[in-house]
């Protein structure tokens, strides 16, 4: 799904992304990619998206709770996984100590952007840059 990013959108990535040491954002709807600012192919940014929500699946199959974030550490790069409502956002990075300030902000994003991902996902006709555009400026 090629979607078409608003500029406060785009702005409130950008101040996610200057918030640490980030390589790559992917926004996520149910299991469709909204935006991704990922430094891999979309098909990648897909199975990516699709492994969380399987992951999500498998720790919640109880009923009893709900995971609302996931932290992997790897080696050179760690990813945070974050939930709200229908959305998942996945934040790639560098340093192991800005997790818990990221997980912050990514939550505030999550939260204060709910009506332009809303915008974002009614829209029809093309307003302000493409995800492609955005991504260029990222990496």
């Amino acid at each position: 799904m090629s979607a078409n990013i608003t500029p406060s959108l785009r702005s409130a990535l950008e101040r996610l992304r200057n918030g640490g040491a980030v390589n790559g954002i992917l926004l996520g709807w149910r299991r469709q990619v909204l935006i991704n600012a990922l430094p891999f192919e979309e098909f990648r940014a897909e199975k990516l998206l699709l492994a969380t929500h399987d992951l999500r699946d498998h720790f919640s199959s109880g009923g009893d709770r709900m995971a609302h974030t996931f932290w992997f550490g790897f080696e050179a790069c760690h990813a945070l996984v974050i939930y709200r409502g229908e959305c998942t956002l996945v934040i790639l990075h560098v340093r192991a100590e800005e997790a818990d300030f990221l997980r912050r902000a990514g939550q505030a994003f999550l939260e204060d952007s709910q009506l332009l991902i809303e915008g974002l996902l009614t829209s029809s006709s093309p307003v302000g840059a493409s995800t492609h555009d955005f991504k260029a400026g990222f990496l």
